[in-house]
């Protein structure tokens, strides 16, 4: 029903600062992907890791996606201006579809607090001019901005979903699972949660700490194969999270 590719081919082949645009751009198709298959929503996936320049590049991605079936087509991309600390934010570019441009940027603005700057109409690029099918670019923010990439960093996971979300409306299947959603009393500590589970580093220290803990009696093999692969969910984060202060609090006041 739908298909999906990260724009340009290999890293560093698009928009580069803060973050790089080809690197982040697969990252957000990939969990895409793989929402809308979790819920058996029909989706094709295109990668360009062969092209040697931007028209071979635009040539093959638009090729790839007319070969598949599908209703919709779909392309992820990052922004970028000259460096700024200005929450430059999200925009998704059409060239006839503006009902589905305006509700996905609008909905990965409320979601991620990034400043929506709306549908825009774009004849003249090659891919929503070229794929036979309808199709958006979504802009997911500017990769020179301080504060869109740090937002950006922070609701990953819930950019995601919301980009999920609304393809999977548009072909008539909504999501069976919406945004995972924590109540917090603290905005603060929203905050400190949000940014430490969007961050590798942590995730890794916390893995770590959890094998160093006998009585969890974990399976090194197995979660070091999930963690390489993204398959550790949340609610595993958590609970990892949890065993590892219960110990700490143990050890500090036994």
């Amino acid at each position: 029903m739908i298909t999906i590719s990260p724009g340009h081919w290999v890293p560093g082949t698009g928009a580069s600062d803060l973050i790089d645009e080809v690197t982040e751009a697969r990252k957000v198709v990939k969990r895409v992907v793989k929402i809308l298959r979790a819920n058996k929503i029909t989706t094709n996936h295109v990668v360009d890791n062969s092209s040697k320049n931007q028209s071979q590049n635009l040539k093959y991605l638009v090729n790839e996606h007319n070969l598949t079936s599908r209703e919709l087509d779909v392309s992820v991309h990052f922004n970028s201006s000259s460096r700024t600390d200005r929450g430059l934010g999200v925009e998704v570019l059409y060239f006839s579809i503006k009902d589905l441009a305006a509700k996905m940027s609008k909905a990965i603005s409320e979601v991620s607090g990034l400043n929506n700057r709306g549908a825009k109409l774009r004849k003249d690029l090659a891919f929503l001019n070229s794929t036979n099918k309808p199709a958006i670019l979504i802009e997911v923010c500017f990769v020179s901005s301080t504060a869109a990439t740090a937002i950006y960093k922070r609701k990953f996971e819930k950019i995601c979903y919301t980009i999920a979300q609304c393809l999977a409306e548009y072909v008539g299947k909504p999501l069976n699972e919406g945004v995972p959603k924590l109540d917090f009393s603290s905005k603060a500590m929203q905050t400190k949660y949000e940014m430490r589970t969007s961050s590798p580093a942590t995730k890794k220290l916390i893995l770590e700490t959890a094998f160093s803990i006998e009585e969890l009696q974990l399976d090194r093999k197995h979660w070091e194969e999930q963690y390489e692969k993204g398959n550790i969910k949340e609610g595993d984060w958590n609970a990892f999270a949890y065993e590892v202060a219960v110990h700490l609090a143990k050890n500090k006041y036994k």
